[in-house]
């Protein structure tokens, strides 16, 4: 029997990971942070095992972060920036509850939540706290697979983005686009 091909993320077992733990190579954020700067309190809710906080504290950022155990529906403190790579499943849910503790989040997500009707109502018309920009990868890294010191991904299936939302932004937003082509492993490496 022919196996179709799965486009959420998948680890070479061809399975959806159940914990929806599939943790951001380090080249996609120290990509970001050469182009964007944070200041103020920082967080992330969604760390895993902390590949966004260690490039983060590797660029002289101290967030406070924290995974899922710790509920983020239920953060009260208030943050100037709040980045993750919020479980897939539970993206939504994940962008209303940011705009109610932070001025700025920026998320990776899979290009393709760009569309949809709900996302389009409740996510991307809304005034008070619209996307600010975008950055997607020139190549599709691999989510899933154990990461590297080196920041090197294979190539998979999936366009992902980061995407910034602002409170109070009142221009379009803005696309950029991050060249990953030098961390993209050839074969024997």
């Amino acid at each position: 029997m022919t196996k179709g091909k799965n486009f959420s993320c998948n680890n070479a077992s061809g399975k959806r990971k159940k914990s929806d733990l599939y943790e951001t190579p380090y080249c996609l954020t120290r990509e970001l942070l050469d182009r964007i700067t944070f200041t103020g309190t920082i967080l992330e809710p969604a760390c895993g095992n902390g590949a966004i906080v260690k490039i983060l504290e590797e660029k002289g950022y101290t967030p406070t972060y924290y995974d899922i155990e710790k509920d983020f529906f239920t953060e009260t403190e208030y943050y100037d920036t709040i980045i993750s790579n919020p479980p897939f499943s539970l993206a939504h849910e994940f962008i209303q509850k940011a705009k109610t503790v932070c001025r700025r989040f920026i998320f990776l997500l899979p290009l393709s939540y760009l569309h949809g009707k709900k996302r389009y109502d409740e996510v991307w018309t809304d005034k008070l706290f619209p996307l600010s920009q975008i950055w997607v990868f020139s190549r599709y890294p691999m989510l899933g697979e154990p990461l590297r010191e080196d920041g090197k991904v294979n190539t998979g299936m999936v366009t992902y983005m980061f995407a910034e939302w602002t409170k109070f932004y009142t221009g379009k937003p803005v696309i950029n686009w991050i060249d990953i082509n030098k961390y993209i492993l050839k074969k024997g490496e």
